[in-house]
């Protein structure tokens, strides 16, 4: 429904794009410290297309909750790095601006406190938060989606076995396609 928010924290999103345009609310860039999360690595683009594109138009794809509206917020550059600071203050940015869910399609080996902390705070709010299990292949899933407040998602692939590159272990709730 177009009542529901998803804030995508990732490279940004492409505010021009056909499929997402008429889609986003505001974001924010916390990598370079102002109010245009233009995407510069195409990472947030793919996420955001998947999560909520604009569905029947003849254009792309169609997004998965394709009534929804996506809040694009930047917390990781250009080569798709960043820190648990940004992290952190990307999510009490989007709870405190509407999101009613947080993808993170990113992740880390080591805890922060701070990244917890946000965590712990917008699941104290009510808001979803849905994370990547990481894409090494190993049997550590990475946070946040290692934290027990974040759904952790793994991935499978055409055969629904585990896709090679899919972290797996006891905090993985969920797996989804994949590959391809």
């Amino acid at each position: 429904a177009a009542a529901v928010v998803i804030a995508v924290l990732d490279t940004g999103v492409d505010l021009t794009h056909p499929d997402l345009t008429p889609k986003l609310v505001a974001g924010y860039d916390f990598v370079n410290g102002d109010a245009v999360p233009q995407d510069d690595n195409g990472h947030g683009t793919h996420v955001a297309g998947i999560a909520a594109a604009q569905t029947n138009n003849g254009t792309g794809v169609s997004g998965a909750s394709w009534g929804a509206r996506i809040m694009p917020v930047k917390v990781l550059n250009a080569s798709a790095n960043g820190s648990f600071a940004n992290a952190a203050a990307g999510i009490s940015w989007a709870v405190d601006h509407g999101a009613h869910v947080i993808n993170l399609s990113l992740g880390g080996s080591s805890h922060s406190q701070i990244f917890e902390d946000a965590v712990d705070y917008a699941y104290s709010k009510g808001v979803m938060l849905i994370a990547s299990s990481g894409n090494n292949g190993s049997g550590f899933v990475l946070y946040p989606a290692r934290f027990s407040n974040v759904l952790a998602v793994g991935a499978t692939d055409s055969s629904n076995v585990r896709a090679g590159f899919s972290n797996y272990g006891p905090e993985l709730d969920v797996v989804a396609p994949g590959v391809n």
